[in-house]
């Protein structure tokens, strides 16, 4: 059944329309926008039928503009909104459909902006820290520090180390921030292996990419940690760049579901003849999912029953679920880096603990 009038295609005329919403940064970030506005194409040829239409728009660049964007989709009769990627147009979209009671799956990684109404699809840096520590622990690490830059990524990988060290009964002898650059990482990674010396640690979380992680391991490892001894460890960040630092090797970092992204990049590449960019599985998931909640039931399916299915849905990065407030738990791998290659160490799992079907 139809819930809402709005734009209907002429080919389309007299059919119940699901009518998807997608807040995308055309503007701000055309050739991202244009990577996820393909991936959600294409989860609708994959996963869609004759009755979904989408309707895309220009996210803007402030939450004022998301805002007045979400409110034209809902005058186009959106029954559920996808995007944006800024927390700030996520917050906008939201304050702008929540007396409509449309749900918005935004991609931002801040959990503040969620709930009410509001579901994160993105990378959530809080789980893939969790993840970790857990696992670290689970092989009997009990002292691990940190050093991460100092700036918000930094700032929230250091506050879920603490708390999830102290869950898992794990010391933090060292924690150490850095303006993010070679040559201050370089300088970070000079104190903490002299504050090691004296309060030794199994192992270390390098929270950063590019070329401050290397800095980082090569500065440790020349300053007398040894790699061997004192196990490296790190986020998805460390994501093909952990193989280019010999002082990494053996070392330990999460990512999302190796085998599903590969799947899913070489769908999009056939399809398109380019590489998707990293967020883009982003719109794919969230339009394959709006696609299977709406098979039966129509807009009906995007319940908050249908949304925070405890069984989860299997997307092209893993496993993943929507949590009553709105944050996402994804399904992590464990990887290991050997060498100029990476092989998983615990593989992402395949159903959430709990989960009934």
């Amino acid at each position: 059944m139809q819930t809402r009038d709005g734009v209907t295609p002429p080919h389309m005329a007299g059919r119940p329309i699901v009518r998807v919403g997608l807040l995308l940064p055309f503007s701000l970030r055309p050739q991202d926008a244009a990577a996820l506005y393909s991936a959600a194409e294409l989860a609708l040829f994959d996963h869609g039928d004759q009755n979904t239409l989408l309707i895309p728009r220009d996210a803007g660049s402030t939450e004022a503009e998301a805002a007045a964007a979400a409110r034209a989709l809902v005058n186009d009769g959106a029954d559920i909104i996808i995007g944006p990627v800024l927390r700030e147009g996520v917050a906008g979209a939201a304050s702008a459909v929540r007396a409509n009671n449309i749900p918005v799956i935004g991609f931002s990684s801040d959990r503040t902006v969620a709930g009410n109404g509001v579901y994160l699809l993105s990378f959530q840096l809080e789980d893939e820290v969790s993840r970790m520590i857990a696992f670290a622990a689970s092989r009997n690490l009990r002292s691990i520090a940190l050093i991460a830059p100092s700036n918000e990524y930094g700032r929230r990988v250091e506050q879920t180390f603490r708390e999830v060290a102290r869950q898992n009964n794990v010391a933090v002898p060292a924690v150490e921030l850095y303006s993010r650059s070679d040559a201050e990482a370089t300088a970070a990674a000079g104190r903490l292996a002299a504050t090691l010396r004296a309060n030794p640690a199994q192992a270390v979380m390098i929270a950063d990419s590019g070329g401050p992680l290397r800095a980082i391991a090569g500065a440790l490892t020349r300053a007398g940690v040894d790699p061997r001894q004192v196990r490296f460890m790190g986020t998805s960040a460390w994501a093909g760049e952990a193989q280019r630092e010999p002082s990494l090797n053996g070392g330990w970092y999460v990512t999302t579901d190796p085998a599903a992204r590969a799947d899913y990049e070489g769908r999009y590449q056939t399809v398109f003849s380019r590489e998707p960019t990293r967020l883009s599985s982003l719109a794919y998931d969230a339009v394959a999912l709006a696609s299977l909640l709406s098979r039966d039931s129509g807009a009906r399916g995007f319940s908050r029953t249908g949304l925070e299915n405890s069984d989860g849905f299997m997307g092209s990065d893993g496993l993943f679920r929507f949590r009553a407030d709105g944050a996402l738990e994804r399904g992590l791998a464990i990887m290991e880096v050997r060498g100029n290659a990476v092989a998983p160490l615990e593989a992402a799992p395949r159903r959430f603990p709990g989960a009934t079907g």
